[in-house]
């Protein structure tokens, strides 16, 4: 599966509050074989990021101040280029409510924090090949 899938060519948008974090997750990502990794401190920020960059995946916090992971989907669904970007959102809330909310903006995949390379590996794979379909 991995193969149709070429992490080298991907550009990813990693957008959270938090720059420990966001160094983690790029550190990671360069693990994996990702190609480039752009970076956004806030649903604002990461939406200028986007429309500048048109990265292949967004991975994004979901709980950011002043716009969160909700109102940076939200906003990115409705501008053309984000209606089918993928979106990973990257959090340590995984209740009904915050799921439920994720698929009504059609967020294409979670990850539970903390994240491991692996895991991370594989979403990324997943809504890549998600979204080609």
């Amino acid at each position: 599966m991995s193969a149709s899938v070429d992490l080298s060519a991907l550009k990813v948008l990693v957008i959270d509050d938090q720059e420990f974090v966001r160094t983690i997750v790029k550190k990671m990502l360069q693990q994996i074989g990702i190609g480039m990794v752009v970076e956004a401190h806030d649903g604002n920020s990461g939406l200028e990021v986007a429309e500048l960059e048109k990265p292949d995946v967004v991975i994004c916090d979901v709980q950011m101040r002043p716009m969160d992971g909700f109102g940076f989907v939200k906003l990115l669904r409705s501008i053309p280029f984000g209606k089918s970007l993928p979106v990973v959102m990257l959090t340590a809330h995984t209740d009904a409510a915050t799921v439920g909310r994720a698929k009504e903006l059609n967020v294409d995949a979670f990850l539970a924090k903390p994240v491991l390379p692996p895991a991370l590996k594989e979403k990324i794979i997943k809504v890549m090949t998600d979204s080609k379909g």
